[in-house]
């Protein structure tokens, strides 16, 4: 039995959206990117990442989000845009980033960290980077081949999508990459 969840809150993406990053993944292979692809089931929207919780807190956390959920009404956004982080010579996460309403995804982003952290849950000192992760490097790929690969895509974007709902999920890390089990779902505001 599991003793802790390891455990995030993110937005979900559609399947249309799915197909679309899936997409972006297929141009992106090439014999010089070693990559290891996130499996578009997995792709999501992280707004905060918990790390390892007992599972007494998830009625803590599935009340904050609600809070937080229902102090922003529904928004749009669409994946656009593709790069890596920290930087091209040292790329380990490739991603797609976001566009649309990204005031009102800060704002809720900004809510639950706070809510958070005021059930005890330590905040984010990092700035908040809207996006979706789509591969993480095996080994260094070479910058100017990295940075050839994702040129082409730099305007590519999807069909814009409804942001309603923030999910709780539960990561079991697998040989065969994550599996994410729902723990509670917390509806925007209408």
């Amino acid at each position: 039995m599991q003793k802790t969840l390891r455990a995030f809150v993110a937005v979900p993406i559609p399947d249309a959206v799915a197909v679309f990053l899936q997409q972006i993944q297929v141009r992106l292979q090439s014999p010089g990117m070693n990559v290891r692809w996130v499996a578009t089931k997995n792709i999501h929207l992280t707004l905060k990442f918990l790390g390892d919780i007992d599972p007494s807190r998830v009625p803590a956390v599935a009340a904050q989000m609600d809070t937080a959920a229902g102090s922003v009404p529904s928004f749009s956004l669409e994946a656009m845009g593709v790069g890596v982080f920290p930087n091209l010579r040292n790329a380990r996460v490739l991603w797609v980033g976001l566009g649309g309403d990204l005031d009102r995804l800060r704002a809720i982003q900004t809510t639950l960290e706070s809510d958070l952290e005021s059930v005890g849950f330590r905040k984010e000192t990092r700035r908040f980077h809207p996006h979706l992760t789509i591969g993480r490097t095996r080994q260094r790929v070479d910058a100017e081949t990295i940075g050839a690969s994702l040129e082409p895509l730099k305007d590519v974007a999807s069909d814009s999508f409804r942001v309603d709902r923030l999910m709780l999920f539960n990561s079991i890390l697998k040989p065969a990459g994550a599996e994410h089990t729902l723990l509670h779902t917390s509806r925007l505001a209408i």
